[in-house]
């Protein structure tokens, strides 16, 4: 029925855009297409003892990161756009990680609606935060930080309609999705979006640097979330806690850029309000506030980039009752997530990179390393 769904929607929204437009005779002399092939080939390896994964504190989703050690082809991706003139944009993307099933990463189609505002309708990434409307292997870094991993699984995607306004310093932008992943939910037997949010940056330039502000609000609803993952794939970082209601995530981030030199930093707040139940169908209600902060700081000379990141999480959970599972999940220890980062981006041709990164991380209370190296590359026609 999804699919069903998207495919309805965008259909109808193709038709009524050709129809609107039906008395130009030159729609095939004003379209453009193209496509591309990427590829993110690479090696992984980390100290990590546990054979599962978790962020004290968090109940995380099961996305949140993929811990596959070895040689591995790690992201591929096939592209295709077309453009139409004064009339429609669609794009479609059909990716794979990690040697995985392929799925539709991205498939939209974008109306012209006027010179300054924007209407995009089917599934895409959404406007949350700094970081999480760009595609995960055109980060500064190769994985998620700390707070995008515990918030939003890495990077929350939808099946959504985004309608946005900018000028040349500000934009605003405003979507409702249908709460397709973590941290949200679909219940089936509802017809009512589970996902919504809205996003406002502010930019401003200088004759050597400029300044971008930019802050978010989402609302997640889920029902019964976790249910669905203790069956089938998992990454080894799912648990066995069934959850039922609201999150709320806020977020506030500054990019600083002078000449080569920048600097980022974000805070992310989520708000908690939920009923769980363990595997032993003992139940507890939850309120949560939890925070992460972020900052990442970079610089580039020709074809080289180097940047050093920061990340810390700080969780407060209330619970009414507690089990095994609950403070399995759920009780930190006193203990707050750190991740510290280095990456080298070497553009050794177009659109190729060799990159090379490595985490100290104290996500757990053990301290663990990580380190990537990794050439990926795009072919556009």
């Amino acid at each position: 029925m999804k699919k069903k769904y998207i495919l309805g929607l965008v259909s109808t929204l193709f038709s009524a855009s050709l129809l609107a437009h039906g008395d130009e005779s030159n729609l095939l002399e004003r379209s453009n297409w193209g496509g591309s092939l990427f590829a993110q080939f690479g090696y992984y390896q980390d100290s990590r003892q546990a054979e599962t994964w978790s962020i004290p504190g968090i109940i995380t989703g099961d996305d949140a990161v993929h811990n596959e050690q070895g040689l591995q082809l790690m992201h591929g991706e096939v592209a295709f756009t077309v453009n139409i003139e004064s009339v429609l944009a669609g794009h479609l993307i059909l990716g794979s990680h990690h040697a995985e099933s392929a799925t539709v990463e991205e498939l939209w189609l974008q109306p012209d609606i006027g010179e300054d505002w924007q209407l995009r309708v089917g599934r895409q990434l959404t406007d949350i935060g700094l970081y999480n409307g760009t595609h995960d292997h055109d980060w500064l870094f190769i994985d998620a930080n700390l707070s995008q991993q515990a918030f939003l699984a890495s990077q929350y995607r939808d099946d959504s309609i985004q309608l946005r306004w900018s000028d040349d310093t500000q934009q605003f932008t405003t979507w409702i999705g249908r709460g397709n992943g973590y941290p949200a939910s679909v219940d089936k037997n509802s017809a009512t979006p589970d996902a919504y949010g809205v996003a406002y940056e502010l930019q401003w330039f200088g004759e050597q640097n400029s300044v971008l502000l930019k802050s978010s609000l989402t609302h997640f609803n889920a029902y019964q979330r976790g249910d669905d993952a203790k069956i089938g794939h998992t990454h080894g970082n799912a648990n066995n806690i069934s959850f039922t209601g609201d999150t709320n995530l806020v977020s506030l981030g500054l990019q600083w850029q002078w000449m080569a030199l920048g600097w980022d930093i974000e805070w992310m707040a989520q708000q908690i309000d939920a009923d769980l139940t363990d595997s032993q169908q003992l139940q507890t209600k939850l309120d949560a506030t939890n925070q992460g902060i972020s900052s990442q700081l970079y610089w580039q000379w020709q074809d080289v980039q180097v940047a050093f990141r920061y990340d810390a999480l700080l969780t407060d959970n209330k619970v009414t009752q507690n089990s095994a599972e609950f403070a399995n999940a759920l009780d930190s220890k006193g203990h707050n997530p750190e991740r510290l980062s280095l990456v080298m981006n070497w553009f050794v041709g177009d659109n190729q990179i060799l990159r090379i990164q490595g985490n100290f991380d104290q996500t757990q209370e053990q301290k663990e390393q990580a380190f990537w190296l990794i050439y990926q590359g795009n072919l556009y026609w």
